[in-house]
C-alpha cells in the first residue's frame, strides 16, 4: 500500500517555475499529487538556487514518475488566472489543492515616499487581487467536489504571505501592504467557508533564498544585517516554506482554517540582537 497522502488529488501552484513554488510543487507530487505548474514561463528563474534549474519543474516531476502540466500565467491578467483553471479541469477533470505562490517584489529596497504610482499598481494586481481572484475560482471548484472524510475537506488552499505582512520592514511599503492584506483575505474567507469544509491557510515566510531575492542575498552587507536580527543561526531555504505548505495540505491539518504560520527562524519573535 502506498504511503502517499496525496494520491487522486489535483494541485494548482503558481509561481511553480522557481524558488518556494517549485519546492511546493514537487512536495505535492511526491505525495501522490497531479500539478498543474503556473508561472509567467516553463523555465527556471536563472537566478534560482536549485541545482536542477534546467529542467522544467514538470520534467521534474515527470521523472519521478509523476504526472504534471506547464500553464503560461500572470497573475495580474485576471483573465489568464481563469484560464489556469479551466486547463486545470480539461486536463485533470477536478482541482482539490491551490497554492497562491506566484508573487512581486520589487527591488531594490526604497522609501515609502520613491515608491511609483505604477509599483503600487503592480504590487497588489499580482499579491492581491490576483490571488483573491485565484481563490474565488478554487472554491467554486471545491463546491461541486464531495468531502472526503479521510483527507476531512473538499479542497484546501494555502496563500504564501510574508514576514512583511506582519511586522513593518523598511524599504518596501508596497509589497508590506499588499501581504497584510493577502493575511486577512485568508482569515475573511477561512471564516466564509468553513461550512463548506474548505481549508483556507496561510504561511509567512521570513528571509529565504529564492531567485526574486537573489541581489538581496549577494551583498554582504544585507546577508550580514539580516543574520544578526534573525534568531535562528541561518537564513531560509525554499524547501523549509514547502515543508509547512505540505503540512496543510496533508489530513493531519484537515481542522485547521484561517491560520497564518510564520516560518521564518524567528525572525517575527522580535529584535534578537
Amino acid at each position: 500500500m502506498s504511503d502517499k497522502q496525496l494520491v487522486g488529488k489535483v494541485a494548482l501552484v503558481t509561481g511553480a517555475s522557481s524558488g518556494i513554488g517549485r519546492a511546493c510543487a514537487l512536495s505535492l507530487a511526491k505525495q501522490g499529487a497531479s500539478v498543474v505548474c503556473c508561472d509567467l514561463r516553463a523555465e527556471a528563474n536563472p537566478q534560482g538556487f536549485e541545482p536542477d534549474l534546467h529542467i522544467t519543474t514538470p520534467d521534474v516531476i515527470s521523472g519521478l514518475g509523476g504526472k504534471a502540466i506547464f500553464v503560461a500565467v500572470d497573475m495580474g491578467d485576471l483573465k489568464q488566472v481563469e484560464k489556469a483553471f479551466k486547463e486545470a479541469i480539461d486536463k485533470f477533470g477536478r482541482l482539490d489543492i491551490l497554492i497562491n505562490c506566484a508573487g512581486y517584489w520589487a527591488s531594490p529596497f526604497r522609501d515609502f515616499v520613491d515608491e511609483t504610482d505604477e509599483l503600487w499598481q503592480k504590487t497588489f494586481d499580482v499579491n492581491t487581487l490576483g490571488v483573491a481572484k485565484a481563490c474565488r475560482l478554487a472554491i467554486s471548484l471545491y463546491k461541486t467536489n464531495e468531502v472526503d472524510e479521510t483527507w476531512g475537506s473538499r479542497g484546501r488552499i494555502v496563500n504564501i504571505s510574508s514576514c512583511a505582512g506582519h511586522v513593518a520592514i523598511k524599504g518596501e511599503v508596497a509589497y508590506s501592504a499588499s501581504k497584510a492584506a493577502l493575511n486577512h483575505i485568508t482569515r475573511a474567507g477561512a471564516i466564509d467557508h468553513a461550512k463548506d469544509h474548505i481549508n483556507i491557510n496561510c504561511v509567512a515566510p521570513g528571509i529565504t533564498a529564492t531567485g526574486i531575492s537573489r541581489v538581496n542575498f549577494e551583498d554582504e552587507n544585507i546577508i550580514n544585517t539580516w543574520k544578526k536580527i534573525n534568531p535562528w543561526p541561518r537564513l531560509g531555504k525554499a524547501q523549509d516554506i514547502a515543508d509547512a505548505v505540505m503540512f496543510f495540505c496533508l489530513p493531519c491539518s484537515q481542522w485547521i482554517t484561517g491560520q497564518l504560520l510564520p516560518v521564518d527562524g524567528g525572525f517575527t519573535l522580535g529584535i534578537a540582537s
